[in-house]
């Protein structure tokens, strides 16, 4: 059973002009990715596709929630996800990609294959840095665990002997 049918579009049959797709991605669309930072997922994205005669633009939004791990504590977390992407697939000879945003689809394509694209879309919409809000919502044992190891490398910290006598300049 193919688990990403849901995630194709045949776009032979359609007509040019402007076509709309709803997709909704659970746990299992990211768990069926092998390096998914995603988990307890709520995503919709919605897709507007504009058929030309000689290409096709695809522009989605991408948005709701997911749970994912705290940079700071380890601990699982929820994160807003609103983020919007653009694919263009040109028609020509043969399949192939000419950058990250345009793939060319050779006279025998028939059907797009959107899950890649809704999994790298998505992961682009999350953070650079996932941490919960305050510190305070953050796991109090590794906050406590993280300050007591800040705190022996500050100790330890040995001074440069070349920088030793810049002290005395005060």
């Amino acid at each position: 059973m193919d688990i990403y049918k849901a995630y194709k579009i045949p776009f032979i049959g359609l007509k040019v002009g402007q076509h709309e797709f709803e997709f909704e991605l659970g746990d299992k669309f990211f768990e069926s990715f092998e390096h998914s930072e995603i988990s307890g997922s709520e995503i919709n994205v919605d897709v507007v596709m504009d058929k030309q005669s000689t290409m096709m633009v695809l522009d989605f939004e991408v948005y709701g929630s997911v749970e994912t791990i705290c940079d700071r504590c380890g601990t699982p977390m929820r994160v807003d996800i609103d983020h919007e992407d653009r694919l263009i697939i040109k028609y020509g000879d043969q399949t192939g990609s000419s950058d990250d945003e345009i793939l060319v689809f050779g006279p025998s394509e028939h059907m797009i294959e959107l899950q890649q694209f809704l999994y790298e879309y998505t992961h682009l919409g999350l953070p650079s840095r996932r941490v919960h809000e305050t510190e305070e919502e953050c796991d109090q044992d590794a906050m406590n665990l993280l300050n007591k190891l800040r705190e022996e490398k500050d100790e330890d910290e040995d001074i440069d002997p070349r920088w030793e006598g810049l002290k005395g300049l005060k």
